[in-house]
């Protein structure tokens, strides 16, 4: 089987691809970035950053968990990420095995960690592949994912390729992966990077007995080509159908997938 990040020679030489690349390697030579300056805000204030019509489902979910020490890491975006995810959370997955940490792959600038640790009420890591990608006040992703990771016990930001992830986690979030060219050419990453069964299968290794995988795509072609990969890799899965949620801030449709490892992950496809 070919290699997934071996792509054709003629798609390895064209300008765009050699542009990202260049993108990619000066991203990475200069990591550098100022400190995050957020001031703190109190979870009233919080809550007036949201528009009126959701604030009844946001107090729900703060009567049930707890997002006191939300108003250290988070700014208005993060506040309504981190609500969502909860929320997709609260209603698709029954409560996690907090004895073990949770792991969330493309986690970005590391927003919707908060939302993650209250829900489970443990320690995450959230691992991020551009995490140098820069902001126009010139701090990277990087520095921010750090900032709110510092105001949760046990989390951790991880800058770096999921395939140099180890160890063994309760349960694993991946909030749209890359599963064709166009989305990840729009983000700016080079081509080699487009290995979605690559990167399925290791995931799938790193969870523990008796954890769980949760999968969200964004439209209908990405799920049914998901489908298809946890097929290929295997995995029995659970399709939970259209994710909806009140607190949603997106405008296309987003499928998900529950998956659980019932016992030690599989051998390594043959390549």
């Amino acid at each position: 089987m070919k290699p997934e990040n071996l792509l054709p020679v003629s798609l390895n030489f064209d300008p765009g691809n050699l542009g990202r690349q260049w993108a990619w390697w000066l991203r990475g030579h200069i990591p550098w970035s100022p400190p995050v300056i957020r001031r703190s805000r109190t979870l009233p204030a919080l809550l007036h950053t949201l528009p009126s019509a959701l604030r009844p489902a946001a107090e729900m979910l703060a009567s049930r968990y707890d997002l006191s020490g939300w108003g250290r890491g988070c700014d208005a975006q993060g506040f309504r990420e981190s609500l969502y995810v909860l929320d997709v959370l609260d209603r698709y997955v029954d409560s996690p095995d907090s004895a073990r940490p949770g792991l969330d792959i493309g986690c970005k600038n590391g927003c919707y960690l908060p939302g993650l640790q209250a829900w489970s009420g443990g320690p995450w890591d959230g691992v991020e592949l551009d995490a140098h990608r820069r902001y126009w006040t010139l701090t990277t992703r990087r520095a921010h994912g750090e900032f709110v990771a510092r105001s949760l016990p046990g989390c951790r930001y991880l800058a770096g390729n999921l395939l140099e992830v180890r160890g063994r986690y309760g349960f694993i979030s991946w909030f749209l992966p890359f599963l064709h060219a166009a989305p990840l050419q729009d983000w700016g990453l080079p081509n080699r990077f487009l290995m979605p069964q690559t990167l399925l299968d290791h995931a799938w290794s790193l969870l523990a007995p008796g954890g769980r995988l949760l999968v969200v795509n964004q439209g209908e072609a990405e799920a049914q080509r998901q489908a298809r990969l946890f097929q290929e890799s295997g995995i029995v899965v659970s399709a939970l159908g259209r994710i909806e949620s009140p607190l949603s801030p997106f405008q296309r449709p987003r499928y998900g997938f529950l998956a659980l490892a019932h016992g030690p992950p599989p051998h390594p496809r043959s390549t």
